[in-house]
C-alpha cells in the first residue's frame, strides 16, 4: 500500500550542519526551525531519543493468548494510551515488533481508546489488529524523505526495511521519530491519522 503524507513542502530549507555533542547531527530540512533546532539538542550521534524524552511515552506489554515465542525481541506487542494524531482525543496505541531477517522492524497501529480490539487478538490471529487503516505498517518496504530540498536527495534519501519508531511529546504536542536500522537519517513527524504523516524535521548523522 503507498503512503499518503501531507506536508508543507514550500518552507523546508536547508540550513548548516549543526554539531551536537562533538558528533555532527545536521538539520538538514525543516518545517518548524525553532522545533528542529531544540529536536537535534535531544537526539544523540546515533539519532536515538533521550532518557527524558522517551519518558514521556509509557509504553506496557500487551499479553495475548495462546503460546507465543518465548523471547521479546522478535515478537513483542506493547500499548500506550496517547493523542498520537493531536485531535484532543487519546487513542490506543498498539506497537508491535518483529524481525525481518533477524533485525526487529517497529509498526504500529491506532484504535479509539475504548476499542476492545486487545481481546479479540491471539498468537495464532493477529488479523484484528492488522485490519485497522490508522497504522504505520512498512516493514520491507520505505519511507522516501520526499520533503527534502532537492540538492539534498540521494539514494540514501529514505527509510527502508526494517523501521525504529520513537513517539513522544513535546510541550504536549505528539511526534513521531522514524528512522532505519543504518540510522543515518532520522524523520520527526506528525501522525494525521490513516497513513498519513507531516514531517517537520529531517536530521542526518554525519560520519565522525
Amino acid at each position: 500500500m503507498t503512503m499518503k503524507r501531507t506536508w508543507m513542502g514550500s518552507l523546508f530549507v536547508a540550513m548548516i550542519p549543526t554539531l551536537v555533542s562533538a558528533a555532527p547531527v545536521e538539520l538538514a530540512a525543516y518545517s518548524d526551525r525553532p522545533l528542529c533546532e531544540r529536536v537535534v539538542k535531544l537526539f544523540g550521534k546515533r539519532l536515538k531519543v533521550s532518557p527524558d524524552l522517551s519518558k514521556t511515552v509509557e509504553w506496557t506489554a500487551v499479553e495475548l493468548k495462546g503460546e507465543g515465542p518465548k523471547t521479546r525481541r522478535c515478537s513483542s506487542l506493547d500499548k500506550t494510551n496517547m493523542d498520537l494524531n493531536n485531535d484532543g482525543r487519546d487513542d490506543l496505541v498498539v506497537k508491535t515488533t518483529f524481525c525481518m531477517k533477524g533485525a526487529p522492524s517497529e509498526s504500529f497501529y491506532v484504535f479509539p481508546a475504548n476499542s476492545p480490539v486487545l481481546d479479540q487478538l491471539g498468537w495464532q490471529d493477529l488479523s484484528p489488529l492488522l485490519a485497522t487503516q490508522d497504522k504505520f505498517e512498512r516493514t520491507g518496504g520505505s519511507y522516501p524523505l520526499t520533503s527534502l530540498p532537492m540538492d539534498k536527495v540521494s539514494s540514501s534519501s529514505v527509510l527502508s526495511t526494517v523501521f525504529t519508531i520513537q513517539p513522544f511529546r513535546l510541550d504536549g504536542v505528539a511526534y513521531i521519530g522514524l528512522t532505519d536500522a543504518r540510522r543515518e537519517w532520522l524523520v520527526i513527524t506528525k501522525y494525521r491519522g490513516g497513513e498519513r504523516f507531516e514531517d517537520r524535521c529531517y536530521l542526518h548523522a554525519g560520519s565522525n
